[in-house]
């Protein structure tokens, strides 16, 4: 293979967050099966100052133009509103000029294959004789029919996704009236958006073998594949030094369903984690929280730290790690990060979904707020039980989430070896 394009919604670097994460992974992976090809980033860029930290395997990027505000309001209302072909977030990404740009540089580049990051930039699809991926990451259709459930938890509906809109109707998302409409609307759209799309494109990749399945079985699409993150494990000790009284989440909290979890959190199961162990700490890590969560730190031992610059160094001592995820899909890849580190887990079903858990399998699992919080405190005193669970989580990463295994999976996608894969 000569060279590959990635459009991506945004820089697939740095490493700030888990897609970004997953986008550089991809990258490094398809460079190591192929050392010599070119891999070029056409971006939708989000952050101007991080294009000087462009890494050496990917060759150039190339910034791509988004939508004026009166095409975006031109798309939503003709395309999503009249024809309710497109989902919101289709229209507000599409640029009949950046489209034309894009053809004309795969004219130029003359790629083997185009990566598309997400749905919402499926409409910049160039027929070709490139070989095309969509990378769907998750069903956004069944994480916004998941959100309507727990939408007294989500006092922002879009997180940093808002920011693509036009500013004049950004309050509206704000009224949990319309967050209501505007979230069945949106997923009524994606279900037959999501299906129709996989028609036109080569390959489909989830995050999820889980999701990669399910979809695989949906649409009988022949090329359909799942490919999580690779986690290395590190801080590798039988008997790590733990601060039994330290409770991390971890995560970019102007998203939805971060900001959900965190304040179900707070409200369901910190005040009696506090009456069992009052010396308890609660670190909320991300970049980016939202005023709801900063709110949060007025209140004795909760810490909200914004963005740090080695989230490894703040939260390997942790004696748990929550995931109370109220909605989402895919794997969330903070769980099995933390497992990477040496950190057990109390989740909900939906925070270890797509993960290959089981009994003593590195984590907990419970939609119950009462056994999570059980969890959490036999987590917190019994120092042995946490040592056992760190060292299932060990086993977990190496069997399922290896580079060996990910770069297997990427070879037989490129080089048609593959059907399916779970």
């Amino acid at each position: 293979m000569n060279k590959i394009l990635f459009i991506t919604n945004r820089l697939p670097f740095p490493k700030t967050d888990g897609r970004k994460n997953i986008l550089s992974q991809y990258c490094e992976q398809i460079k190591e099966i192929y050392p010599d090809c070119s891999i070029v980033n056409l971006s939708f860029v989000d952050e101007k100052k991080h294009l000087n930290e462009k890494p050496d395997f990917i060759s150039k990027v190339i910034e791509l133009d988004p939508p004026h505000f009166f095409e975006k309001i031109y798309n939503v209302v003709i395309h999503s509103f009249i024809r309710r072909k497109w989902p919101i977030q289709v229209a507000v990404y599409y640029s009949r000029s950046t489209h034309h740009r894009i053809k004309k540089i795969i004219e130029h580049e003359k790629p083997d294959f185009i990566f598309y990051d997400m749905v919402r930039l499926a409409e910049y699809i160039v027929q070709c004789e490139s070989q095309t991926i969509m990378s769907y990451d998750d069903l956004l259709s069944l994480r916004y029919k998941r959100q309507l459930q727990w939408i007294k938890y989500t006092p922002s509906l879009l997180g940093s996704f808002a920011y693509k809109l036009p500013k004049v109707i950004r309050p509206l998302f704000n009224m949990k009236y319309f967050q209501s409409l505007l979230l069945k609307f949106e997923s009524y759209l994606l279900v037959k958006y999501e299906v129709e799309v996989a028609k036109v494109f080569d390959k489909l990749i989830f995050t999820s073998p889980k999701e990669a399945k399910e979809f695989q079985l949906l649409t009988t699409h022949p090329v359909c594949m799942g490919i999580p993150m690779v986690f290395e494990t590190k801080n590798r000790m039988d008997k790590r030094s733990i601060d039994k009284n330290k409770i991390v989440f971890v995560g970019k909290m102007d998203i939805p369903h971060n900001i959900s979890a965190v304040l179900y959190f707070y409200n369901k199961i910190w005040p009696k984690v506090k009456m069992h162990s009052p010396n308890a700490k609660f670190y909320i890590i991300g970049k980016s929280p939202a005023p709801e969560i900063s709110e949060l730190a007025r209140q004795k031992d909760i810490i909200v730290t914004g963005e740090m610059e080695n989230i490894f160094e703040a939260i390997q001592d942790a004696a748990v790690f929550v995931a109370p995820l109220l909605f989402g899909t895919g794997i969330k890849t903070k769980v099995i990060e933390a497992m990477s580190i040496g950190i057990p887990v109390v989740a909900t079903t939906i925070g270890a979904e797509g993960i290959f858990y089981g009994e003593n399998k590195g984590l907990f699992v419970t939609d119950d707020s009462e056994e999570f919080v059980e969890y959490i405190l036999k987590l917190m005193n019994n120092v042995e039980l946490n040592y056992e669970v760190t060292n299932n989580g060990y086993k977990l990463i190496d069997e399922y989430y290896s580079k060996t295994r990910s770069i297997s999976r990427w070879d037989e996608l490129l080089n048609n070896q593959c059907i399916t894969h779970s």
